[in-house]
């Protein structure tokens, strides 16, 4: 703990203050990014190009990435068959990572790589070309596995007019609120110093030249773990369950208590959101509870 060992240009995360992106707080950059039309968020596409350059793009650089991936999204047929292959009760987590190692006969970086003319002082070019497509096309393929799992496989077709964020609430079904959701959880998710499970396995992997879609799939499956991303899941399971175990009284400090040392003495892991290295409240729960706060 407190010891450094990995250097990131994208984003710091301070113990006292939380993450800052490119040198911005939370609510810093949600200021400085371009709006999407008639919301009080940016849009993915802004945070994009912001975490890539460093620079607070203009509305129309925001317009050209998101213009850029709706070139991007064309998620091939095979990819959706694949992932019905699969048995419905398989966990989200598993469809996403075969769905995007489904794509990865598109790879641009391998199509490189094995064309006889590689050449690593070039090579990023192309894994950009594949990092802009995967980017493009996973909120399609998340919501594809959504509607599938949840929706009785009742799928929506993408709306050209929409940026991804909207465009990922459009199609599993939400409502217009959920489109400033969707932008702000993609952003307080998008990076986290890039030391934690899922970021350095991609970098990882990747390092052994395996192209994006094995290193974005590998960071998926760490993603999955219960110590990572799967806390998200495991936090509402606990919390469930000790509403069943309250039997409709209220919570206190007593019995709260008490459900934290059962857990801890059962040998098990009280689940959560945070970082290790924090020693405040995650700004991103502040983030979220903020909105939740004024949105009717």
């Amino acid at each position: 703990r407190d010891i450094r060992c990995l250097v990131t240009d994208i984003s710091y995360l301070d113990p006292q203050e939380g993450i800052r992106f490119r040198g911005k707080t939370i609510p810093e950059t949600f200021e400085a990014l371009p709006k999407a039309a008639g919301s009080a968020y940016p849009t993915v596409e802004s945070f994009w190009y912001f975490l890539l350059t460093g620079d607070v793009p203009t509305q129309a650089q925001v317009d050209e990435v998101v213009a850029e991936w709706k070139t991007r999204q064309n998620v091939p047929s095979y990819v959706f068959d694949a992932i019905r292959a699969l048995p419905r009760d398989s966990h989200p987590m598993v469809m996403l990572s075969v769905g995007i190692m489904a794509m990865q006969k598109d790879s641009k970086f391998a199509a490189f790589y094995n064309s006889g003319k590689f050449n690593k002082m070039v090579a990023w070019e192309s894994v950009y070309e594949d990092a802009s497509d995967i980017v493009a096309r996973i909120p399609i393929v998340a919501a594809f596995i959504y509607n599938l799992k949840y929706k009785g496989d009742k799928q929506i077709a993408i709306d050209p007019k929409l940026d991804m964020g909207a465009n990922f609430a459009h199609m599993i079904g939400q409502s217009d609120q959920y489109k400033d959701v969707a932008r702000m959880y993609f952003i307080l998710h998008s990076d986290h110093e890039s030391g934690n499970v899922s970021a350095h396995t991609t970098h990882l992997v990747h390092s052994a030249l395996s192209d994006p879609y094995y290193a974005y799939s590998a960071g998926l499956n760490g993603l999955a773990g219960p110590l990572h991303g799967l806390a998200n899941q495991e936090v509402l399971g606990w919390i469930m369950e000790f509403q069943k175990k309250l039997n409709g009284a209220e919570p206190t400090k007593e019995n709260v208590t008490k459900a934290l040392w059962d857990t801890l003495n059962a040998g098990q892991v009280v689940p959560g959101y945070g970082h290790a290295v924090l020693r405040k409240t995650d700004p991103r729960y502040t983030a979220q509870r903020e909105f939740c706060l004024k949105t009717p």
